[in-house]
C-alpha cells in the first residue's frame, strides 16, 4: 500500500477536536423552547377566554365532519342526502397533510385552533411536527399575496423563542443564527400551520394564497397546515377547475351544528326554561352558534335573563351588559353615540346591500364609516382600532372590520329602522327581500306601538313568511292578526319550516270570526295579484276564501269537481291570468296537451276484461310542468334544488301537493287521478313502461338512478320512451303528483307516479305507487295537469264493477 492511500491513526475518543455549537443551532433546543413559552400565552390566552376549566360546561366540543367524497361507490340517495361521519381521528391521522375547516360565523374556528395548538404542546414532542403555530391571515399585508408569509412567521416564532432570555439573563441567542434554524424546521417539514382567518384576506390575496398554498401545494413543503375558515368566495381571478384542484388536494372538515347534547351541559338550568322552546323553533341559529349560546350564559350568571321574552329582547340585554360592564368609568353619553353610530352604520350599509350575512367574496367594510365627525373622541375607534370595550362585538383587521356575527348587524340596523320616518317606503321595498329578512325581525321586535300597522304591510305585500317568523318578536299584535298569519303558512313542509307545522290545527272559521270579512276578502285579492304573490301560501288563501262560500277545499280536491270554485267572483281574474299574461308563448308552447280518447284499459293487475276501468276521453299535459313554465306562473320562482333543476326546459322540483293543486287551476287544470295518470303511462295493453317492455337496462329511454345522471332531464330528451299517446318522462325524470279519489278519508298522504331520476328504474312501472307527505318538498317530485272535466264514468254510467 502507497504512503498516500494509508489510513489515518486514529486519536483516542477523548482527543477528538469539538466544535463548539451554540444553542439557537440545537434544533431540539429550538423545539423544546418554543413549546415551553408557546404553551403559556395560549394557555394563559385560553384561561382568559374560557376559564381554566376545559370541561363540558366552560367549552362545547366541536363535532368535526367529514365533507371528503367517499372512496367507496355511494348511490345516487346517499350523494343528495349525505350524512358526513363524524370525525373521530385526530387530524394529524388524515389521509393528506392539507386539511381545510369550514364553518360559519360564530362557530368557534379560532377557539378549535387554539385548543389544537395547547394539547399539541401539553403531549410529548412528536416525530412529526413538533413545533405548532397559530397564525392569523389577516397580518398579511394586504395586496401581498403569500409573499410575506415566511418573514412574519419566523419573526414570530423567533420572538417565541427569545422569552428564554428573560428568564436566563446571561443567555446569549444569535437571532440570525436563530432565524436559521427556524427555517431549518421549515425545510424538514416539522411545522404545523395553524392557519386562521383565510377569509379575512382581500379576493386577490385569498386566491393567491390558496393557489400557493393549496392548489400548487409548495409554499408550505412538507409541513402539515390547517386552514380555518367560513364558506367564502375566491373572486374573479378563480375559475371552478381551480377551485376544485384545491378541493381534491385537501382534507375538507366542518363543524357540525351544536346539539342538545353539547348544550346541556353549557347552558345548565338556563336549557330547560320553557320560553326558550320557542325561541329555539324559530330562531334554531341561536342554539347552534357558540357565540350566540355564550349571551345566555353571560347573562344568566348576571341574573338578567329571566325577563328575556323574545330574540330582540336577548340581544338589547346582552349588549347594554357589554357597554355598560366594560365602561363603568365611562358616562352615559359614550354609551349612546355607541348606540347611535353603529345603527347608523349598519342601517346604511344593508341600504348600500351590503349585508354581513350575505358577503362571500369581499370581507369586511371599511374603517371609514366608523370614524365621527364633529365628537371630541370617537366613540367607536381609539388610535385607528377598535375600542378594547368593543371588540366582543366587533373584530378588525389592519384597513377592515366587521360585526362578530351578521345578526349583530342585522339587530342595530333594525333598532335604527325603529326610529326612522320613512320605515314604510324601506318596508315596503325590501319584505321580500331575503337579505332583509333578519333585520326586519329586529325591527318588529323594536317598534311595538306600530306592530298592527307593521303586519298588515307584510302582509299587503305577501311577505308571509317575514310576518309567520316575526311573531315570536311581537308583543301587540291582535289575536285575529296572529291567526291569519298562521293560517296562511299553515301547509308548509314540517323539514322544512317546523316552526309552522302546529299552524295545521287552525281552523278557517275561527280566523274568519276574528278578522273583518271585508278586509280578508280584500287581502286575498291583493295576495292573488302576481306582484304580491307568495306561491307557497296560495293554498291556504284559496282555503279562507272558499269558506265564505261554503265550498269544502277538501271535498273539492276528492271528489276533482271544481266547478263552484271557477264561479267565485273574487278568483276570475286569477283563473283568466294565464291567458293574457306577457309569457303567453312560453305557455302555450310547454303547456301542450296531448288527448287521451276514451274507452277501457288495464288498470294495476286487472287484465280481465270485466274489471278493466272505462273512461272518458281527456286531455294531458305532453311534459312534466317546466321551471320556465312555473315561473309563469310565480314571477318571483327560483329552482328550488338549482344543482338538479335549473334550465327551463328542466321540470320543476320542490313544488308540494298544495302548491301544485294551486297551479293547476291558475292554468285552467287540475292534477291527474291515478287512473288517468295510469292509462296515459301504459296504453290500453297493459304495458310495464311507456314504451314497451324493459330489455334490460338500455339507455334512451329514461332518467333514473340507473344511469347515474344524477339531474333531472330536459323534458323532450328521451323521445325513444314516449308514452303511446306522446307524453314524454313518464318513466323516470320527476314523480308526478296524483289524486286519489275520496283519498283524504283514509290516508293523510299523497300519490307520486312515474318514478324519478333519484330511483331505480323498476320504481318508474307504470304501476308503481308511491306515496309523500302533501306538504313535502322532494328534489325529485314534480307535476303535470289535465283538462279540467270529469273522466271517470260513475257506477250508474257504467254497470262494470270497478
Amino acid at each position: 500500500m502507497s504512503e498516500s492511500k494509508d489510513l489515518p491513526v486514529p486519536r483516542p475518543e477523548d482527543q477528538i477536536p469539538q466544535a463548539p455549537q451554540r444553542l439557537e443551532e440545537s434544533v431540539e433546543w429550538v423545539i423544546e423552547t418554543y413549546r415551553k413559552h408557546m404553551l403559556a400565552d395560549v394557555t394563559s390566552e385560553l384561561n382568559h377566554r374560557l376559564g381554566e376549566s376545559r370541561g363540558a360546561d366552560a367549552y362545547m366540543e366541536p363535532v368535526l365532519l367529514d365533507l371528503n367524497p367517499q372512496d367507496f361507490r355511494q348511490s345516487l340517495q346517499e350523494q343528495v342526502f349525505p350524512n358526513p361521519r363524524m370525525i373521530e381521528e385526530n387530524l394529524l391521522d388524515v389521509a393528506t397533510p392539507k386539511v381545510m375547516l369550514e364553518a360559519n360565523s360564530g362557530m368557534g374556528k379560532t377557539t378549535f385552533l387554539k385548543i389544537f395548538q395547547e394539547r399539541a404542546l401539553l403531549s410529548p414532542a412528536p416525530g412529526e411536527y413538533p413545533v405548532p403555530v397559530y397564525f392569523d391571515l389577516s397580518q398579511l399585508p394586504e395586496g401581498s399575496g403569500f409573499h410575506q408569509f415566511f418573514p412574519i412567521f419566523y419573526r414570530q416564532v423567533l420572538e417565541v423563542v427569545l422569552r428564554e432570555k428573560e428568564q436566563q439573563e446571561d443567555l446569549e441567542i444569535d437571532e440570525e443564527i436563530l432565524g436559521r434554524t427556524i427555517e431549518l424546521l421549515v425545510r424538514t417539514g416539522r411545522i404545523l400551520f395553524l392557519l386562521d382567518e383565510f377569509e379575512q384576506l382581500l379576493p386577490e390575496d385569498r386566491f393567491q394564497v390558496y393557489f400557493d398554498v393549496v392548489v400548487d401545494g409548495d409554499a408550505l413543503l412538507d409541513n402539515f397546515l390547517i386552514i380555518a375558515t367560513r364558506p367564502v368566495g375566491f373572486g374573479p381571478l378563480a375559475t371552478g377547475a381551480i377551485v376544485r384542484r384545491g378541493e381534491d388536494s385537501t382534507f375538507r372538515v366542518a363543524i357540525q351544528n351544536f346539539d342538545e347534547k353539547q348544550r346541556k351541559p353549557y347552558l345548565g338550568k338556563i336549557s330547560s326554561q320553557q320560553n326558550f322552546k320557542e325561541l329555539q323553533l324559530f330562531f334554531p341559529e341561536l342554539f347552534e352558534t357558540p357565540i350566540l349560546l355564550k349571551m345566555f350564559r353571560t347573562l344568566s350568571e348576571q341574573d338578567k335573563l329571566e325577563s328575556i321574552q323574545s330574540r330582540t329582547d336577548l340581544y338589547l340585554a346582552w349588549f347594554n351588559h357589554i357597554l355598560e360592564s366594560s365602561n363603568k368609568g365611562e358616562d352615559e353619553a359614550w354609551r349612546l353615540q355607541c348606540w347611535e353610530k353603529l345603527e347608523d352604520v349598519s342601517l346604511q350599509l344593508m341600504e348600500e346591500g351590503k349585508a354581513q350575512r350575505q358577503e362571500d367574496v369581499l370581507i369586511g367594510f371599511e374603517k371609514s364609516l366608523l370614524e365621527t365627525e364633529g365628537l371630541k373622541e370617537n366613540a367607536i375607534l381609539r388610535d385607528g382600532c377598535v375600542r378594547e370595550e368593543l371588540k366582543p362585538i366587533l373584530w378588525q383587521t389592519e384597513n377592515r372590520w366587521e360585526f362578530r356575527h351578521p345578526s349583530f348587524q342585522e339587530f342595530f340596523a333594525g333598532r335604527r329602522l325603529a326610529r326612522h320616518p320613512e320605515w314604510k317606503s324601506i318596508v315596503d321595498r325590501h319584505c321580500r327581500d331575503e337579505m332583509w329578512e333578519e333585520t326586519f325581525k329586529f325591527f318588529i321586535g323594536t317598534a311595538h306601538e306600530t306592530t298592527e300597522e307593521i303586519f298588515e304591510l307584510l302582509l299587503d305585500k305577501g311577505a308571509l313568511f317575514l310576518a309567520g317568523n316575526s311573531l315570536p318578536e311581537t308583543k301587540d299584535l291582535s289575536e285575529g292578526k296572529k291567526l291569519l298569519v298562521g293560517h296562511l303558512l299553515k301547509y308548509q313542509c314540517k323539514i322544512i319550516h317546523p316552526q309552522f307545522f302546529r299552524n295545521r290545527l287552525i281552523q278557517t272559521q275561527a280566523v274568519i270570526k276574528s278578522n273583518d270579512p271585508d278586509y280578508l276578502k280584500s287581502l286575498i285579492g291583493k295576495l292573488l295579484q302576481r306582484d304580491n304573490r307568495e306561491s307557497r301560501c296560495l293554498f291556504g288563501a284559496l282555503e279562507l276564501l272558499l269558506t265564505f262560500y261554503k265550498i269544502d277545499m277538501d271535498e273539492v280536491i276528492d271528489t276533482q269537481d271544481f266547478e263552484a270554485v271557477l264561479k267565485v267572483p273574487e278568483l276570475q281574474e286569477f283563473l283568466s291570468e294565464h291567458e293574457a299574461i306577457d309569457g303567453i308563448q312560453e305557455i302555450r308552447k310547454w303547456q301542450e296537451l296531448v288527448t287521451v280518447p276514451a274507452g277501457k284499459f288495464i288498470y294495476q293487475h286487472e287484465k280481465d276484461e270485466e274489471d278493466q276501468i272505462d273512461m272518458k276521453d281527456f286531455a294531458i299535459m305532453k311534459f312534466p310542468v317546466t321551471n320556465a313554465l312555473y315561473r309563469q306562473f310565480d314571477p318571483d320562482f327560483k329552482p328550488r334544488y338549482p344543482k338538479y333543476s335549473l334550465a327551463d326546459d328542466q321540470p320543476v322540483l320542490g313544488v308540494n301537493y298544495f302548491e301544485a293543486t294551486v297551479f293547476a287551476l291558475w292554468l285552467g287544470k287540475r292534477l291527474p287521478t291515478e287512473k288517468e295518470w295510469e292509462k296515459t303511462s301504459r296504453g290500453t295493453d297493459g304495458r310495464d313502461y311507456p314504451w314497451g317492455e324493459a330489455a334490460g337496462y338500455q339507455t334512451g329511454f329514461c332518467n333514473t338512478c340507473d344511469f347515474m345522471l344524477g339531474r333531472s332531464n330536459a323534458v323532450m330528451e328521451y323521445e325513444e320512451g314516449i308514452s303511446p299517446y306522446g307524453c314524454y318522462d313518464m318513466a323516470g325524470n320527476v314523480w308526478e303528483w296524483c289524486v286519489q279519489l275520496y283519498g283524504s278519508k283514509f290516508s293523510a298522504q299523497k300519490i307520486v307516479r312515474g318514478g324519478s331520476w333519484l330511483n331505480y328504474m323498476v320504481h318508474s312501472k307504470c304501476i308503481f305507487r308511491n306515496t309523500f307527505d302533501p306538504a313535502e318538498r322532494h328534489p325529485a317530485v314534480g307535476l303535470r295537469c289535465v283538462s279540467l272535466h270529469p273522466t271517470e264514468i260513475e257506477k250508474d254510467d257504467d254497470d262494470e264493477e270497478f
